[in-house]
């Protein structure tokens, strides 16, 4: 006959372990890209997105993306980041279960008697012990702040990392529509000069055109020709590129809008920023974060030096029937066994990653001072050209009106023509490097977003 006592112990162990455990689901790997087949449609709160330079804006894909509708996407549906989120909850869920305290241990044992016994009035003997580690109540802060600690860290290395992803669309959305820029004015130099060849091939036997200035209309053709190859393929590298950042099959078109001119940012506002940056970069109050955990490591390794209590009750019975109760304890002494050897490591730890937060903190100044004065050199370098464009608009005019009167020959328009195209392409190279130099530093200097936790109080004195 079943033993009813038994399963007065069992049943509900039972049903506190059923209740309390997840249960298995299986999820197959897919079999196909998803990649986008066009834009998406995103309904998208800007005020959740914390991005350097990111202003109220309606992202509307309808009337072509913007540079900063680019940031926003890219932010949004990167492959890359979504596969980083999913590791970020991940490391949350990992430093939450760091952080649990641990659960008391149940203990049982049934005796009964062998059978070739036989002394009488033996029964079979039971036991039912509920035993703690006490020494777990004195390090769990400690390992509940390092979990804490290190959630945040995971939080705002994911936010850092958007913040790259964001600077590397809008580097890649220059670069695919300045390259379109250029290769739609060679485009157009080449259509002209291949009308005037066809046209002078075609009258090539009447004798009406010599055939050494058919030849030099044809290597410069090809000259033209040679540059548009090279600058169609990096037309589709750029594009292709800032396709895969958003998440967007290759073959999708993106109808890209001319981006607002940069706002200039002033030396005060650089060094007030510097100042600042610790409690503004992500990846700076990650790394505080980093730091704190690790300290709360070391603050953990040292209370766990203390001998350590544990207590526990049980009832039992033994095989002669009679029934007990009592309780244990258990100390052990870590200070005589290795615990001064894991604080020293812990402490090593947390001086790497305090060397690693310095060093971090001088590239980032070194970093910053660089780009300001990169960015000033191209600015002035791009206000000494645009400065003189009238001067190069009007003799492009006038070479045009003289080669329309005959005073000019073919070959020397065509070379006005591509030094005034050089002109232009340099015009366009310098406001993309102007325009990334100046996304590079904004990212450097980052933007605060409000919800930005670290463990600095900014309102300490």
């Amino acid at each position: 006959m079943p033993n009813c006592s038994l399963y007065r112990y069992v049943a509900p162990l039972a049903a506190l372990w059923l209740a309390g455990c997840a249960v298995y689901s299986a999820r197959p790997l897919p079999d196909k890209t998803d990649l986008a087949p066009k834009v998406p449609d995103l309904k998208v709160d800007v005020q959740t997105l914390h991005l350097p330079g990111l202003a109220p804006h309606a992202y509307d894909p309808a009337k072509g993306l913007d540079m900063t509708d680019a940031a926003i996407l890219a932010v949004i549906n990167n492959p890359g980041l979504r596969t980083a989120r999913q590791e970020a909850h991940a490391a949350r869920a990992q430093s939450f279960a760091a952080g649990l305290l641990p659960g008391p241990q149940l203990t049982g044992s049934r005796d009964k008697p062998a059978s070739g016994n036989s002394t009488p009035g033996l029964v079979t003997g039971k036991s039912v012990g509920l035993d703690y580690d006490l020494g777990a109540l004195l390090t769990s802060g400690a390992e509940k702040g390092a979990a804490e600690a290190q959630a945040q860290q995971a939080d705002l290395d994911l936010l850092w990392e958007e913040w790259q992803v964001a600077q590397e669309a809008r580097v890649l959305f220059l670069q695919c529509r300045g390259d379109r820029e250029k290769l739609a004015l060679l485009g157009d130099l080449k259509q002209t000069m291949q009308t005037r060849y066809d046209a002078e091939h075609t009258v090539l036997k009447s004798g009406d055109v010599a055939l050494d200035t058919l030849s030099v209309d044809l290597a410069a053709l090809q000259d033209v020709q040679s540059r548009a190859d090279a600058l169609a393929q990096d037309e589709n590298e750029s594009c292709r590129a800032l396709n895969t950042l958003l998440g967007l099959a290759p073959e999708v078109r993106l109808e890209l809008l001319a981006p607002e001119p940069p706002g200039e940012i002033a030396a005060q506002e650089i060094e007030a920023a510097l100042k600042e940056l610790p409690k503004r970069r992500p990846d700076l109050v990650a790394l505080q974060y980093g730091y704190q955990a690790q300290d709360e490591e070391v603050r953990r390794a040292v209370l766990a030096q203390f001998p350590s209590i544990g207590l526990g009750i049980n009832r039992a019975s033994d095989t002669s029937g009679v029934r007990t109760n009592g309780f244990s304890l258990s100390l052990s002494f870590p200070f005589l066994f290795g615990g001064p050897s894991e604080v020293h490591a812990a402490e090593a730890g947390r001086d790497a990653l305090w060397q690693a937060y310095q060093q971090r903190l001088d590239e980032t100044e070194g970093e910053v001072r660089t780009a300001a004065t990169d960015l000033g050199i191209l600015q002035a370098e791009l206000d000494k050209l645009k400065a003189s464009e009238p001067d190069a608009e009007a003799v492009s005019q006038s070479a045009a009106k003289a080669y329309a009167r005959g005073d000019l020959t073919a070959p020397a328009y065509y070379d006005l023509s591509i030094a005034g195209i050089n002109r232009r392409i340099e015009g366009l190279d310098l406001e993309a490097q102007v325009q990334q130099f100046h996304l590079g530093l904004t990212t450097l200097l980052g933007l605060p977003p409000e919800d930005l936790k670290h463990p600095v109080d900014e309102d300490s004195p």
